[in-house]
């Protein structure tokens, strides 16, 4: 495992982190949510509004990740699989801070709040099934730590092969997966939202991408009945 070194971009002036301001401000959004935008996406972007450099791109992951272990406390992480893992989860991080200024709202806001305390990252359950443990239920499991579960396995049958978009069925990739759960970790958001289709951290996901220059067209649902 890579030694862990901390470097914040310098920054001039007073921080606005926290200060409400006379206009909302709107951000970046995609057509496909303008009819039924998530509510709580929505809420989170009053929260989550800060969208510079704040951070070194490359350091990004190990602002989130604090070191290796599954949901259940007594899961041993495979070294290589975790370094596998890491260093994809890494490339993705660092990618997307630097081209999605949506996720960079995300990541400052949760560093702000939680992650600048190393108590407060996340274990990596490398080679698990995709889980981040923001349910009362997963938390419980876990005995109380803060877990993101992500896997380079494509045999994993634990998360669902396709999705539906307007133009059909579409595959999952690495990067939607990885964003998908990231999202959660920064967010504590759930999947699902009352009276939704596809809920805050699915519309936080095909926004990321998008700005990340990402081919795959949006995600337009939670749960793809098959």
């Amino acid at each position: 495992m890579l030694p862990v070194t901390y470097r914040l971009i310098p920054q001039s002036g007073v921080s606005t982190y926290g200060l409400n301001t006379a206009d909302t401000p709107v951000f970046p959004d995609i057509p496909e949510h303008a009819p039924n935008p998530s509510r709580l996406r929505l809420a989170h972007d009053s929260l989550a509004i800060n969208s510079e450099f704040r951070l070194e791109p490359e350091c990004v992951v190990e602002y989130l990740i604090s070191g290796a272990g599954g949901i259940d406390p007594d899961t041993e992480i495979d070294d290589d699989t975790y370094d596998e893992c890491y260093d994809e989860l890494s490339s993705v991080l660092q990618n997307a801070y630097t081209q999605s200024e949506t996720f960079r709202r995300l990541m400052n806001y949760a560093y702000e709040k939680e992650l600048h305390d190393v108590e407060q990252r996340w274990l990596l359950g490398a080679g698990e099934a995709f889980e981040t443990t923001v349910a009362q239920e997963h938390f419980k499991l876990s005995e109380g730590r803060k877990v993101i579960c992500l896997n380079l396995d494509d045999s994993d049958d634990s998360y669902t092969e396709h999705y539906e978009s307007n133009e059909g069925r579409q595959l999952f990739d690495t990067k939607r997966s990885f964003i998908h759960e990231v999202v959660h970790a920064l967010s504590h958001l759930q999947d699902k939202e009352e009276n939704h289709p596809r809920g805050p951290v699915v519309e936080y996901t095909n926004i990321i991408l998008k700005e990340m220059g990402h081919p795959s067209p949006p995600r337009m649902v939670y749960i793809f009945n098959k």
